[in-house]
Formats: structure tokens, C-alpha cells, sequence
């Protein structure tokens, strides 16, 4: 049986979530003696490329296509398109794993109804929540968590509230904008921002129906978590077409305690992740900067960043010895690292699928501390194997902290409630099962 994966960007020029996630699943899908290999855009160039990540093949097709407003607003087919059929054709796979699907020069749907057309199986694994959300968030105005439903008055809403259109301007163009939607009268052509702004309903419309799209044409949809399976089933996808395959461990090895904080007296945290706005460092930070120094130790391990955002908190927290910047932390070393610590933090302040980082602690025998935020509540138990905290809310999560600094013995109880981890191996044939069932159909 043949693979092949698609996706937007995969390693090295790119290493998140979703590359870790495919390159560990076409590896052990090989140890399932299946051939799996990996097919991205070649961005800006008119030739294909090929080139291999620890065994796994990689296609590059030609998509030179340059992003106007047209292409950004998904109303024209990437030109890479028929490279990307040829390719299809010429490898014969069969099935095509998607796990991505969005608009602009990347992956669209129009790929999905291609391999459609050319009689071949087809999969998509949604990594985000971007597929049934705007502003690819899951929180209503940033103040609370969305039900997930697609709804035209309420996500143009909040999708203003995303761009920071003040609360007065919202009550004008609102009432406008669905007035000018209810007539039919879509105004994202015009070259102007206000055009754009006055037709978010269309907008959202079109992210309705791209969802509805995918789910129709494709032959499964494997979501990571439950709680997206309920968000798919209130926006009418069938639940006939849905499969829930769990988070995984990627490149499991076993745990060796490292010397990584043990000189320290107190309290250990560990932050992994990107410094961006939405993962809630600041958050954090906000917290730590608060408790007593000789108490409580950060080490924050990210890829370093130039933006506004990263270089404000690096700013910050000069003058806090007991913050500590550790750069890049490659995937293979994540989990004997933070066996070195106490607790590791992940506060989101927007609903993530399911963060990768959590099951690495879990592995690491170490308990998790968490934005309340759905991706992290499925994994963690609030005062079992880990503490969940209020999402964006420095105070809450402070007081907690403070609690395992009083309490340190509550470390140790969480630690023995830990659950067990699954490998990617159990993941590979779980997928293994769908491709099965899909190649099976009449």
C-alpha cells in the first residue's frame, strides 16, 4: 500500500506540530511495510524538487504562484495545481493523507476534488481548528470559548473583534455587513480594506462551505480529539465520515533523568514552545515575575525570535536571574529534558487540537499545569495529573503556582496519576485500519 501525505511545508525549512506529527507517522507507517512519502508546494518556483528526511521521501511540486488579493481570498486556483496532479498520477498512490487543506498558493480544496477526480482514495487529518473557526482560535472576541458552530452574525463579530475593529465601528459595520450579505451583494472584490471588512459574511460563508466541501468529498476525517468530533457534528458533518485517532508520541525513547535544574532549590517549570501571542508566555511570565525569586525557577525553551512580541518579553525579563532563555530544543531531546523538571506550563490562551508537548511531559512522568482551553482539558485532569487554570488570567495562574511552592508535595501525588502514553506505532495502526477501510469500499 502506498501513502502519499500532503501538506503545506515539512522538515527542515519548517518544524511544527504538523511536520513532527506527519514525519512520525510515515515512519512507522513504514514499519507497517507501507510506503509512505511526503508532497509540499515548491513555493515561488516553476521546477519540482526531491529530497529525503530521515529515510522518507519528500516531493516538492512547482507552485509559482504569487499571492494577490484573489488567490489570498481563495477565488483562484493556485497555478501549481496541474504539477501536483501530474504528480498524483505519476506516483499512483493509494490513498492521498491530507493534513492540510486551507486557501491561498498552499494546499486548497481544489486538490482534494483532483484527486477525487482521478478515482483515488483521500483522507484529511484536521491539525486545527482553523477549518470551522475565522480566526482559527475557537474563542468568541477572545473572552471565551466558542462552541464551534458556524454561525454568520456571531463569527463576523468576533472576527472584527480579531482585527481590532473598536466596539463602535463594530456596531456600524455589522448591521451593514449582513445587510449587504442578505442581498447578495458581496463587496471582498472591491480593493479597498472596508470592502473586505463589509463582507466577512461571505467570508465566513465560504469557510461554512469549504468545511462542508471537504468533509463530502473526502472518504474519512480523522480528528485528534473528542471535542473536535463534537464541533465537526454541530456543524452537520456526518458522523458516519468521522474517526478519532488520539495524540501520539513521536520518537519515543526512553526517559533518562537529566542534571537539567537539579542544582536548584525550589520549584522547577519548564516552558516548550513558539513565542508567539497566542501560546501565552506573557502569561506566564506575568505570574512567575510576581512569586519570589529563590523559590521558583522558569527555563523557557522556544526558537528565538526577532518579532515585537518576543523581543518585549525577552525585555522583560532581564532583571529575573531566575528566568532562563534555553533556545531550541530539537523533538528527539524533549522528553529526557523535561524529565529534569518539576512541571511543565502550557498556557494557551487559544484552543489548541491537542498539544504534543503535554503527552511529551506525561512521558517524562511529569505533571502539566494549563490554560483551561479545550485541547489542554482533554489531556489534563485538573487536580490529578496536573492543574488547569484559567486562560488568560496571570492571577489564577499565579496563585496556582504558589500553591506547588506552599505544597510541593502535590507534585509527587500528580506524578503517580500520570496515565500511559501512546507510542506512535499504536497511532500508525489505527491509520493502517482506516486505509484498510477505505480501500475497501465498492
Amino acid at each position: 500500500m502506498k501513502i502519499i501525505h500532503v501538506l503545506n511545508h515539512f522538515l527542515p525549512e519548517q518544524i511544527g506540530g504538523t511536520e513532527v506529527y506527519v514525519l512520525s507517522l510515515c515512519k512507522s507507517l513504514q514499519l507497517c511495510n507501507l510506503e509512505a512519502l511526503v508532497l509540499i508546494p515548491n513555493y515561488g518556483s516553476t521546477i519540482n524538487e526531491t529530497y529525503y528526511v530521515e529515510g522518507i521521501k519528500v516531493i516538492k511540486y512547482a507552485e509559482p504562484t504569487i499571492a494577490d488579493k484573489a488567490v489570498i481570498m481563495g477565488k483562484a486556483i493556485p497555478q501549481g495545481l496541474p504539477a501536483f496532479v501530474q504528480l498524483i498520477k505519476t506516483e499512483m498512490p493509494d490513498v492521498v493523507h491530507f493534513h492540510t487543506i486551507g486557501q491561498s498558493i498552499g494546499i486548497t480544496i481544489h486538490h482534494l476534488l483532483e484527486v477525487k477526480k482521478a478515482g483515488i482514495r483521500a483522507i484529511v487529518t484536521f491539525h486545527l481548528a482553523g477549518y470551522s473557526c475565522n480566526v482559527g482560535t475557537l474563542m468568541y472576541k477572545n473572552q471565551t470559548l466558542c462552541n464551534g458552530l458556524i454561525d454568520i452574525k456571531r463569527c463576523t463579530a468576533c472576527s472584527y473583534s480579531k482585527k481590532n475593529i473598536s466596539p463602535a465601528m463594530q456596531k456600524v459595520l455589522l448591521p451593514v455587513a449582513l445587510s449587504a450579505y442578505n442581498l447578495n451583494y458581496d463587496t471582498t472584490n472591491w480593493h479597498l480594506t472596508i470592502g473586505t471588512a463589509i463582507g466577512f459574511p461571505f467570508i465566513i460563508n465560504q469557510l461554512k462551505k469549504t468545511l462542508l466541501s471537504i468533509t463530502t468529498h473526502c472518504d474519512k476525517v480523522v480528528v485528534l480529539t473528542k471535542w473536535y468530533r463534537q464541533v465537526l457534528l454541530l456543524n452537520k458533518v456526518s458522523n458516519n465520515k468521522i474517526v478519532c485517532i488520539t495524540q501520539g508520541l513521536p520518537l519515543q525513547r526512553e526517559v533518562e533523568k537529566t542534571n537539567v535544574g537539579l542544582k536548584k532549590v525550589g520549584l522547577k517549570l519548564i516552558y516548550v514552545g513558539r513565542i508567539i501571542e497566542d501560546k501565552g508566555l506573557h502569561i506566564l511570565l506575568n505570574a512567575v515575575k510576581q512569586l519570589p525569586s529563590d523559590k521558583l525557577y522558569l527555563d523557557i525553551y522556544a526558537q528565538p525570535s526577532n518579532t515585537q512580541y518576543a523581543l518585549a518579553l525577552t525585555a522583560q525579563t532581564i532583571q529575573y536571574p531566575n528566568i532562563v532563555w534555553k533556545g531550541v530544543l530539537e523533538p528527539s531531546s524533549v522528553v529526557n529534558t523535561l524529565s529534569g523538571y518539576d512541571v511543565l506550563c502550557v498556557p494557551s490562551i487559544v484552543c489548541e487540537m491537542s498539544p504534543l508537548v503535554i503527552q511529551e511531559a506525561f512521558a517524562a512522568k511529569i505533571p502539566v499545569l494549563a490554560s483551561d482551553v479545550y485541547g489542554n482539558a482533554e489531556q489534563v485532569t485538573d487536580k490529578v495529573n496536573g492543574w488547569l487554570f484559567q486562560f488568560n488570567n496571570s492571577n489564577d495562574l499565579k496563585e496556582t503556582i504558589q500553591m506547588l511552592i506552599n505544597y510541593p508535595n502535590l507534585i509527587d501525588e500528580a506524578k503517580l496519576k500520570i496515565p500511559s502514553v501512546k507510542t506512535f506505532d499504536k497511532v500508525a495502526l489505527e491509520y493502517k485500519a482506516v486505509y484498510d477501510e477505505i480501500l475497501s469500499f465498492v
